[in-house]
């Protein structure tokens, strides 16, 4: 319960933050996912059970502001932050390559689980083009960004002063 105190109003910025500035950004037809990759990294060097919290809160706050139907993401983001938690990390431990390979496929598959889900409630989706100019795109793009977030954390958490666990 109290990870969800302190999700829900991280998660309200983070949805803030994603659906007003970074939905305007595009680069070669990918989008950056701050949800995700923010979720990923939680699940990895945070906390997971607060990782966890934020893919509960965070669902519902991003289908509203997204037009999909109310709970559609709740499954994929649950679902990246047990991928992000499980057996890789026993496998390649904290390197670089895990972090940037989980986000790489967390897109994958929490795109490919929301089709699903929309094809199940009866929406007409068009999986090449989603696939091909949508998910590869935002994909490779976000294992880019991971860098970005990785490196100071990685840096911050080698300190003594701050660590993340």
């Amino acid at each position: 319960m109290l990870y969800l105190l302190f999700a829900l109003p991280l998660g309200v910025v983070f949805v803030a933050f994603q659906s007003t500035v970074l939905n305007t950004i595009t680069i070669a037809g990918g989008h950056p996912d701050l949800i995700i990759v923010s979720l990923v990294l939680l699940a990895i060097y945070a906390n997971y059970d607060f990782a966890l919290a934020m893919a509960i809160v965070t669902g519902p706050l991003i289908d509203s502001v997204s037009g999909l139907p109310l709970g559609i993401s709740i499954i994929p983001f649950v679902v990246v932050v047990l991928l992000a938690r499980g057996w890789g990390r026993a496998i390649f431990g904290f390197r670089l390559g895990w972090p940037v390979l989980v986000i790489f496929i967390s897109i994958l598959l929490s795109g490919l689980i929301t089709m699903v889900e929309l094809n199940l409630l009866g929406w007409r989706l068009s999986w090449q083009t989603f696939l091909l100019n949508t998910l590869f795109p935002t994909a490779f793009l976000n294992a880019l960004l991971a860098l970005a977030f990785y490196l100071p954390m990685v840096f911050f958490n080698e300190r003594r002063e701050f660590h993340l666990k």
